[in-house]
């Protein structure tokens, strides 16, 4: 848990400081916080993955110390949180597919203490397509930004808007579920944090997946 923990921090720090480097026009910093991620990556997964985020590594790092194409530089800071959304967005999506066990689901049928029936699933189903809705709008908005050359309101969509708005949303579905405790006996936003901070409920939906 630990382990996960400084990872997590990590990639919040290596992102922060691609944002910053838009923010204060220095894109160098945006390139040691690629090279944080790329740290992040070689620290697990297959060899051949870690040789992938090695390679990142050591083309942030040139381009930290200006071997690199300017021109081409604000897009390429762009990609890493771009490519997390997508990650979140295809986790969301792939556990909508027939024969599949949606994530919201999944986590509130590993809760115990959860209410569980159709119209649970009902619910759980529709919030996990939120989900996905929500990361498509996020990484859309900030390729059309970028492409506009727009770089500085990409960034902070796809970091600042992308994590608040997340919060806001769980918050949110959470309190909805506060309101219906004639259908969900049991809202509560720490254990919900507890679920899904419990690794064998990612196992399962590893397996499910």
């Amino acid at each position: 848990m630990s382990r996960w923990i400084i990872r997590v921090f990590g990639a919040v720090f290596g992102v922060g400081m691609i944002h910053y480097a838009f923010i204060t026009e220095h894109p160098s910093l945006g390139y040691y916080g690629l090279m944080i991620l790329a740290v992040l990556g070689m620290l697990s997964g297959r060899v051949l993955l870690r040789l992938v985020f090695l390679g990142i590594g050591l083309f942030a790092f040139l381009n930290a110390i200006g071997h690199g194409e300017p021109a081409a530089g604000p897009y390429l800071l762009l990609t890493a949180p771009i490519l997390f959304n997508l990650a979140l967005m295809s986790l969301f999506g792939v556990t909508l597919l027939p024969g599949r066990t949606p994530l919201i689901t999944h986590f509130s049928r590993f809760d115990r203490q959860q209410t569980a029936g159709p119209v649970i699933d009902r619910h759980t189903r529709m919030v996990t397509a939120m989900w996905v809705a929500y990361f498509s709008l996020i990484v859309t908005a900030t390729v059309l930004l970028a492409v506009a050359g727009e770089f500085l309101a990409a960034s902070w969509t796809v970091t600042v808007v992308s994590s608040s708005g997340s919060v806001i949303l769980f918050l949110l579905e959470h309190l909805y579920r506060y309101f219906r405790k004639d259908v969900f006996r049991h809202a509560s936003v720490f254990r919900t944090l507890r679920v899904i901070a419990h690794p064998d409920a990612w196992r399962e939906m590893m397996r499910d997946v």
